[in-house]
């Protein structure tokens, strides 16, 4: 980076983050520093000026199921590149397709050092996306955390370990360590959110 004068640290929020504890079997809730894509990308422009690009290396669409993926290509002013991945669905984000591209470029700035150690999402995979306010929102939605999966959330799922190159025994055992379970289908519709981003974030590290 190139010495800007953005400081991150003005405007880092609280952010509740969803943990699975194994001990007790149940989720909890943890409050991480957290900055958001919006102040990742003015810190990302204050230290480079010119020679940056951004591609859409892949993206899914989906109306019909109402889901969204993107996976972003983002290049600095000095050559450094990282890619970031996000997907939503309609049954998160009433504009999904924006909230998808926004977590994807978001995890690719913080790749690139803007962030790194304020967001959160690119430990677990946290289903997060850019207001602290609707992550509030969202942990408060307690009911939705017993739906079963959605068939959008089968088939990003399946997208996504397709792409990362899992086997079928592999992502069995990624559903048993992580939440108990034999098979997606036995998910309820917050674990597979859960799930979703995890998955996306093993795709940020390689």
């Amino acid at each position: 980076m190139d010495g800007g004068t953005f400081n991150p640290e003005e405007h880092l929020t609280k952010l509740p983050i969803r943990r699975w504890n194994p001990r007790i079997n149940s989720w909890e809730t943890d409050y991480a520093d957290y900055l958001e894509v919006k102040w990742r990308m003015v810190w990302f422009r204050d230290e480079n000026r010119q020679g940056t690009k951004t591609v859409i290396r892949d993206k899914i669409i989906d109306p019909h199921n109402r889901f969204a993926y993107f996976e972003l290509e983002v290049t600095d002013s000095r050559g450094n590149v990282e890619i970031g991945v996000g997907s939503e669905t309609g049954d998160d984000f009433e504009d999904y397709i924006e909230k998808a591209y926004t977590k994807a470029y978001g995890r690719a700035l913080a790749a690139l050092g803007y962030g790194t150690q304020f967001a959160p999402e690119l430990e677990e995979g946290e289903n997060v996306v850019d207001s602290p306010v609707e992550a509030r929102e969202r942990e408060a939605k307690t009911p939705a955390r017993e739906e079963p999966i959605t068939e959008a959330q089968r088939r990003a799922i399946y997208a996504i370990y397709n792409a990362l190159g899992y086997s079928e025994a592999q992502m069995k055992e990624i559903l048993q360590q992580r939440y108990h379970k034999a098979e997606s289908k036995a998910l309820t519709k917050q674990e597979a959110s859960d799930l979703i981003d995890y998955l996306n974030s093993l795709r940020d590290r390689d």
